[in-house]
C-alpha cells in the first residue's frame, strides 16, 4: 500500500513547485508594484526590491530577468488579470447597455482597488524601455476590440445607433484613461462608471441644440 502512495506524492510535487512559484512570482511584483508607485523607474533598485521581498537579489532574477522585465511583468500581470474579468462579463447574456455599465464600473473597480498600478501607468514610465510600443499597442488592440464587440452587439441589437464602431470603442478607450488617470473624485467606481456611461449614451447636446444645428445644416 505504500507504493501508491509515493507515486501519488510524486504527481503532486511538481503541482506544488508551480503553486509556490507562481506564488513567490506574485509576491515580488507586489513588492515592486508598491516600490515603483513610489519613486521613479530610474531610481528603483533589483536590490531594494529583493529587500522589500525579504530574499536575496538572485532569487528576483531567477523570475525576472532584468529590471525592464520586472516592469514590463508589472504591467502584463495586471492588464491579464483586468482583461480576464471584463472577458468574463462579455460573455455573459446581458443587453449591451447594461454589459457595457457593468464593464466600466469593474474597470473603475480594479484600479481603485489596485492603486500602485494606478500611480505607475499615471507615470507612462513604460516609454522609457526598449519594448513598449509593441507592449501597449498590444494591450490597447484588445481593449478596443473588447469595447468594439460591446458596440457591435448594441447595434445588432437595435440598443445602440449605428456608428463606426472602431471609432467610438477609441473614444471610450481614451475617455476611460482620462477619467482614470486625471479626474479627482472621492466617489465610487459605480458612481463613476454611471456618469461616464450616461455621458457616452446620452452625449453633451439637448435636443434643442440638435434641432437648432440640424435647421442651420450643421
Amino acid at each position: 500500500m505504500a507504493k501508491p502512495k509515493k507515486l501519488m506524492d510524486k504527481k503532486v510535487a511538481p503541482s506544488q513547485k508551480r503553486i509556490r512559484r507562481k506564488s513567490r512570482k506574485e509576491e515580488i511584483i507586489k513588492a515592486a508594484s508598491n516600490l515603483f508607485s513610489q519613486k521613479s523607474y530610474h531610481d528603483v533598485t533589483m536590490d531594494q526590491i529583493a529587500g522589500e521581498v525579504g530574499v536575496a537579489k538572485g532569487t528576483i532574477y531567477l523570475y525576472f530577468k532584468s529590471k525592464e522585465n520586472l516592469y514590463l511583468g508589472i504591467l502584463e500581470h495586471t492588464f491579464e488579470t483586468i482583461e480576464s474579468i471584463l472577458e468574463k462579463e462579455i460573455a455573459k447574456e446581458d443587453p449591451a447597455p447594461l454589459k457595457l455599465k457593468k464593464i466600466l464600473r469593474l474597470i473603475f473597480q480594479f484600479y481603485f482597488q489596485n492603486m500602485d498600478v494606478l500611480r505607475i501607468l499615471t507615470r507612462d514610465e513604460t516609454r522609457l524601455i526598449r519594448e513598449h510600443f509593441e507592449f501597449t499597442e498590444h494591450w490597447r488592440h484588445r481593449r478596443i476590440k473588447l469595447y468594439r464587440k460591446v458596440l457591435e452587439k448594441g447595434i445588432k441589437e437595435g440598443s445602440f445607433r449605428s456608428a463606426n464602431t472602431e471609432l467610438m470603442a477609441l473614444i471610450i478607450f481614451g475617455l476611460v484613461g482620462s477619467v482614470m488617470f486625471f479626474y479627482p473624485t472621492d466617489k465610487t467606481a459605480g458612481e463613476i462608471a454611471e456618469e461616464v456611461f450616461s455621458m457616452i449614451s446620452e452625449g453633451i447636446m439637448t435636443t434643442q441644440d440638435e434641432s437648432t444645428l440640424a435647421v442651420r445644416g450643421l
